[in-house]
């Protein structure tokens, strides 16, 4: 299992201490597998509990609700990318560019969305294996626009 994967599974199941420990040895390259795997996980759990076209008010209660949960300083995730993070994984709106802000409220997110609906183990796991198929995606996504635009400059 590579440490990001492992540093993910170790957030889903409540083991942060060993989540932090993980994440203090990523390389650039382990942080940008990461944020694209958590980014999967976030896509997964938001359309568990979302459906695209529905009302604006329950996806504002529940990033009010994660926020209080998970962010102690009430500054630390801002509710308006918050909510772009979640219209975005339901392909409402375009999707938002990582930062280190964005993996924040992907993680606040994330942990609000698991709580609620008090997964087991095997569920836990089935969104670990979404997210790297969906962070896959991602991934090719990204080499192909990125070898679309060598060869416009090339």
């Amino acid at each position: 299992m590579t440490d990001p994967h492992a540093a993910l599974r170790g957030l889903l199941t409540g083991r942060l201490r060993g989540h932090e420990r993980r994440l203090r040895r990523f390389t650039e390259p382990d942080w940008r597998r990461y944020a694209d795997l958590l980014a999967g996980a976030l896509l997964v759990a938001v359309r568990r509990r979302f459906v695209a076209g529905q009302d604006r008010a329950p996806v504002i209660r529940f990033v009010a609700s994660a926020r209080e949960r998970y962010d102690a300083t009430g500054r630390d995730v801002d509710p308006v990318l918050a909510e772009a993070l979640v219209w975005a994984a339901l392909g409402e709106r375009p999707a938002v560019p990582d930062s280190a802000a964005a993996i924040v409220a992907r993680t606040v997110l994330l942990l609000g969305l698991l709580e609620d609906e008090g997964l087991t183990n095997r569920e836990r796991d089935e969104i670990l294996g979404a997210a790297a198929l969906a962070a896959d995606t991602l991934d090719r996504r990204a080499s192909v626009q990125t070898d679309d635009a060598s060869t416009q400059t090339g």
